[in-house]
């Protein structure tokens, strides 16, 4: 994974490698960004989280996004899963993270998944 900071966005893509070793070098990269976030505490940060290299997904690494969620909302800040491909979507239905995360999918309608975002305002 690689990371670009903006002052109030910050932007994270997945890259290929990011499927090897049962994602245990993601999860750790997401670890240190939920760090950097907190230790930042960027007021209104926005860190779109840009999936559309990541092939799988597991409980851990979904932790990690909810971590990452936990610590934005304290500063008003949002998480944005973008770029999901269709095979992550049966692992985030399972528990339901779009209730708390916007989530977009590669071509999937947003207007046919309204629920998975809360109402945020562009």
């Amino acid at each position: 994974m690689r990371i670009e900071k903006l002052p109030t966005e910050w932007n994270v893509f997945s890259e290929e490698a990011d499927n090897k070793m049962s994602l245990v070098n993601t999860v750790r990269f997401l670890e240190r960004v939920s760090e950097q976030v907190a230790e930042a505490s960027i007021e209104g940060l926005i860190l779109h989280l840009d999936l559309s290299a990541l092939d799988k997904a597991n409980s851990e690494l979904i932790a990690q996004f909810v971590m990452l969620q936990s610590n934005l909302v304290r500063t008003n800040g949002r998480l944005r899963i973008i770029n999901a491909n269709a095979e992550l979507k049966s692992s985030f239905d399972v528990v339901m993270l779009d209730k708390i995360i916007s989530i977009t999918y590669i071509g999937i309608d947003p207007d046919d998944e309204s629920d998975s975002d809360y109402g945020d305002e562009e």
